[in-house]
Formats: C-alpha cells, structure tokens, sequence
C-alpha cells in the first residue's frame, strides 16, 4: 500500500511539473546560496527539481538500508543455525526420530528448539525423548513447562500422572491432579487416570464416593471401575472384620445399589474368595434374572460348589434363546467343569471350540480328557492350543 502511494506521489508531481515546467523556466527570478567558498544560484525551476532528485534519493537510500538490514539479520540466523527453516527442519526431524525410536537424534534436534514458539508441542516431543532416554527428572521438568502453555496444558499434566503411575508413585500422581486447574480435572483423560490413581493407591471408598459424578465421563468404563472399586472395598471389610460382617454390609446398601451389576460382581467375588461358593451362586443367579451381563461371567466361572444347578440352569436357559453364543458355551462349560459334570462340559466345550475356538476353552478340554484317562486326545487338545 505504502509503494502504491509513493509511485502515485511520483506521477502526481510528474504531472505537476510538466503543466508548470514551462511558466518556470521563463520565470526571471532566481534563488541564491552564499556559502563560505562560494555562491550558487539557481533558477525557481532548477531548485523545484532539485528538491525533487533528492527527495527520489532519499526514498531510495531508505528502501536500500532496510533491505540491507533484512539481509544482515538474515545472514546471522543463518550463520548460527536459529533460522526459520533450520528450527522447522530441526523441529521435523526430531519429531520423526522420535516417531522411529531413535531418541539420541530426537534429543538432539528437538533441544535446538527447546526455547521456541511451536506451541509447546516441541516441549512435549523433547520431554518423551528425554522420558525414553532414561532422563526422567529432565523429562518432568520439561513437561512442567509445557502445561504453561494453554495448548499444551492439558496433554502435559496427563504425561506428569502417567509418568509417576507408570513409577507406582500413586500419591504424587494424586496430589499432582489436585493441582491441576479444575477446569482441565472434568476432562475424559484426567477422570480415568484419576480413578486409576485411586484405585491403585488402594483407596476404593473414595473412589466409591466419586464414581457417581464421574459416570458420564467414564463412560463404558464406569462399570469397570465401579467392580474395582466395590472388590476393593469389600475386600477390605472381609479381611478386617470377617464374612459376617461383610453380609452386612451388603445388606445394609441401597436396593438400587445392591441391583447394580458390577456390585453384585465385587460381592460375589469376595463371597468366593471366603469360600462361600453356594451363597456366591445365589447373588450372580438373583443378579441376572433377565439377561446374561458378561461383567458377571468371571465369577461364575469360579463357582466351585458341587451342585451349581440353578446357575447351570439359567445360562442354559439363556443359551436356548442365543445357541452359538460362544462365550456363554465357555462359561458353561468352565462351570460344570468345576462341579466335575465333565459330560455336559465336554459338550458345550466341544461346541464352543468349534465355533470359536478359543484357547483357554481348548486347554480346558484337554484337562477333561486327561482326567478321563483319554491321553491321546488330550496330547491332541494340547498341541492344538499351543498352534
């Protein structure tokens, strides 16, 4: 904008000086400069067009030093390597390194642009390389600084927690995202490390206590955590006060808590790990009256009470309705097992390898041929499992 109003200045005294030029030149008057080594005189004309010349100089001399200026600065970045294209090069390449695992180059690079502006995503590359390269408090440091920058908050504070979870350091994981700007404590990543904290630092009621706000959050993993939770905390009443006083607390908890699957599934649990296989079976069957939930299949699985006939009963109940579902023929056949009924174990086993053939359901099998004295085909069973 600025060179167009120039060159339209220049026109406009062009223009200016041809429709004046002549009256000028036939103008008598004159303009005289005394100096001390001389005199010089000057016509109205040859002044006008003097000051024009020197005008155009001037301008010139102005456009030529800011462009020598450009070419110095220029020259500098490039003779110490912190140009615009050496940082992106530098930039890329560690990035790559660190995509390849090559993390020394990743280091390297990444260090020639650790003091700039790429939105805190070369501090976050720098500190996995160093992270990888063994140079944890370096790593730590580093991801500090980029939980600094707004865009890079949040992935920083989640590399922090998973670093120090990754040590079994739960408490400073814990006090960490405490921390951590409430706004940024709702996101989806920050919850399900949260209650991975919790959980491995073994406090389940709080995590008990916190799960209902976390529910949308959590999302498909609610009732994963909800089950550890629950075992946990009941496992802690069992070890400390004994099974009495785990029934009543079960008891004791809301109807809608106790209907709840990943409840009866911690209950249940804790119910097998005391031995109590029959009062066990009587929670899993009363929990899925309607429909088969598969975060019970687990324990069923464990049941190992001589007569598990209502659980037997109602998956095959459920099988009727659903005959290849394979994971219900695995538990079934897991189940009666157990309770040594190896002729209806050999059957749905046998169906279920069949249609999915999976390889605990094989190394099952070859158990119940080798217990029936079939070692031909439970030398078979285990070949096939390990193929």
């Amino acid at each position: 904008m600025k060179k167009i109003i120039m060159i339209a200045a220049l026109i406009g005294l062009m223009i200016l000086g041809l429709s004046l030029g002549p009256a000028l030149v036939n103008y008598k008057g004159y303009f005289l400069i005394v100096l001390e080594n001389g005199t010089f005189q000057l016509s109205i004309f040859g002044l006008i067009f003097c000051l024009i010349v020197l005008f155009v100089v001037g301008w010139l001399v102005v456009l030529l030093m800011r462009r020598l200026l450009k070419m110095i600065s220029g020259s500098q970045d490039w003779l110490f390597g912190f140009g615009q294209r050496k940082r992106q090069k530098a930039f890329a390449t560690g990035l790559i390194s660190l995509a390849e695992g090559n993390y020394e180059v990743a280091r390297k690079n990444l260090l020639k642009v650790e003091n700039h502006d790429f939105d805190g995503v070369n501090l976050l590359a720098l500190a996995e390389a160093e992270a990888q390269s063994g140079n944890i408090e370096k790593a730590r440091d580093i991801w500090f600084r980029a939980a600094e920058n707004k865009k890079t908050a949040l992935a920083a504070h989640l590399c922090i927690v998973r670093d120090h979870l990754t040590n079994n350091e739960c408490e400073q994981a814990l006090t960490h995202i405490n921390q951590i700007p409430e706004k940024l404590q709702s996101d989806n990543s920050v919850v399900k490390l949260w209650a991975k904290a919790l959980a491995m630092a073994g406090k389940y009621q709080l995590l008990n206590d916190k799960l209902p706000t976390w529910k949308k959050q959590l999302g498909e993993h609610y009732d994963k955590w909800q089950l550890e939770a629950s075992k946990g905390t009941f496992s802690e009443i069992a070890s400390r006060e004994g099974a009495n006083q785990l029934k009543i607390k079960w008891q004791s908890l809301p109807k809608s808590t106790r209907k709840e699957p990943a409840q009866r599934a911690a209950y249940a649990q804790q119910l097998i790990v005391q031995g109590m296989f029959e009062e066990a079976e009587r929670v899993l069957v009363e929990g899925q009256k309607s429909a088969p939930n598969p975060i019970l299949f687990e324990q069923f699985r464990q049941l190992k009470n001589p007569h598990p006939t209502s659980a037997i009963k109602l998956i095959e109940s459920w099988l009727k309705r659903d005959e290849g579902n394979v994971e219900l023929l695995s538990v079934l056949g897991e189940l009666s097992y157990n309770s040594e009924d190896y002729l209806l174990a050999e059957k749905v086993l046998s169906k279920a390898i069949k249609l999915g053939n999976q390889r605990r359901d094989v190394l099952l099998l070859a158990k119940i041929k080798e217990a029936q004295k079939d070692n031909l085909h439970a030398l078979e069973l285990y070949k096939q499992s390990v193929n």
